[in-house]
């Protein structure tokens, strides 16, 4: 009895484990393409995290907290309140399952700085079709460069 019952628990936690780790198939890159567009260009900040964002979401920016709740407890109110905030992304380079998004940044109805922005460069770590660690790297648009190559 004891051993049948062990049995099945195994079977039920293998049968649970399988049904819950549906295999992704899209690359780390086509993930975090449509985490970034529902995001960035769409400014669904809850249903875009909920989606492409795992829980334990390990955030490597020191002005924010880790957490995929905090993230999203964070930008909602962002979002909301700077709706002339845009966002051009560049380009999109993935190495295995680390991707890079380089994008422009800029408030359309700010003051000059904010009007020129920032180079962004993120970095996601993606495990299956999940968002599981972030970093990343600002630069402000200088009104004069040293060069004519732009920032993008």
């Amino acid at each position: 009895m004891t051993m049948r019952l062990v049995s099945f628990a195994i079977a039920l936690a293998l049968t649970t484990t399988a049904a819950q780790a549906k295999p992704c198939k899209m690359t780390p890159k086509q993930v975090v393409t449509k985490f970034m567009d529902e995001f960035y260009m769409q400014k669904k900040v809850r249903s875009s995290f909920e989606k492409w964002v795992d829980p334990g979401y390990i955030q490597h920016n020191p002005f924010a907290a880790t957490g995929r709740d905090a993230a999203i407890a964070f930008l909602e109110p962002f979002v909301a309140n700077n709706p002339s905030q845009k966002t051009k992304i560049h380009r999109i380079i993935a190495d295995g399952n680390m991707v890079a998004v380089h994008s422009h940044g800029w408030n359309e109805t700010g003051d000059a700085a904010a009007k020129r922005g920032f180079a962004v460069v993120d970095i996601f770590r993606v495990e299956g079709c999940r968002v599981m660690e972030h970093w990343d790297v600002l630069s402000p648009v200088p009104e004069a460069a040293a060069n004519t190559n732009t920032m993008f």
